[in-house]
């Protein structure tokens, strides 16, 4: 038998060697345990400790003598279901201790950083993270797609996907785009909880404001997305955004 199988259910090597071993020999001593499962003999009394914890295993004693025997395979099953409801009950503690874990991460997060994304798994990446840190307290403002990048049609759907989630978290969000894109832009026009207008000011690339992020997006070959977190820079980049968005045009 394959004991690759057993060690995938989370028995070690040792412990699906003894557990095949005293399926084969039934009611066995140490001894005969050892040389069927070719586990040393002072090791044995430690895997089957192991096997009866897991409700595997029994140990019997008669006339002074140990013997052990397999409990029925099924318990197998009982065995994963326990680690499922273990597994279970993790995640539901972990969910609760998440919250507490970022509130001591964001004791220190007021300094400034900055991180760069590489290609488009990259980019899948860092709007992750936008889409996980903003709340509906808070608004999405960003320089849009130019010319070249909405006619990209892997590009637009990547933006378009990413307005969706956000739609979908109620989070407002304000865009200046080119005019040049108003056609193509009609789209984007039926999402919720977005405004856009228009301007001829001159932006070097996409670039999205929110919190205290500053997230640059480079296109081309190998597209590079760069994160500046500082509330220095973001409130600077915000200024600059209503002032364009006064004088652009719906």
């Amino acid at each position: 038998m394959d004991l690759k199988t057993l060690q995938k259910i989370g028995l070690t090597k040792g412990e699906s060697a003894v557990y095949i071993a005293l399926l084969k020999t039934g009611n066995c001593t140490s001894g005969t345990l050892s040389k069927e499962s070719d586990v040393s003999r002072s090791k044995v009394y430690e895997v089957i400790d192991r096997l009866k914890k897991r409700g595997l295993a029994t140990e019997v004693t008669k006339r002074g003598t140990k013997y052990f025997e397999a409990t029925n395979p099924s318990r197998i099953i009982d065995y994963l279901e326990s680690k499922r409801s273990d597994l279970d009950q993790s995640i539901s503690e972990s969910k609760k201790l998440v919250p507490q874990l970022k509130k001591l991460q964001n004791m220190h997060l007021d300094k400034q950083e900055a991180k760069v994304y590489v290609g488009i798994s990259g980019w899948k990446t860092a709007y992750g993270e936008i889409l996980e840190d903003l709340t509906i307290k808070d608004e999405y403002l960003a320089f849009g797609l130019g010319p070249d990048e909405i006619n990209n049609q892997q590009v637009k759907r990547f933006i378009k996907t990413f307005h969706l989630n956000r739609a979908e978290k109620k989070i407002p969000t304000r865009v200046i785009m080119y005019p040049q894109t108003k056609v193509k832009m009609k789209e984007f026009s039926k999402l919720k909880y977005y405004k856009y207008r228009f301007t001829k000011v001159n932006f070097p690339t996409n670039i999205a404001i929110y919190g205290d992020n500053v997230l640059t997006l480079v296109w081309g070959n190998k597209p590079v997305a760069f994160l500046i977190k500082s509330k220095q820079v973001a409130k600077k980049y915000k200024c600059y955004f209503e002032e364009v968005w006064k004088q652009a045009k719906k």
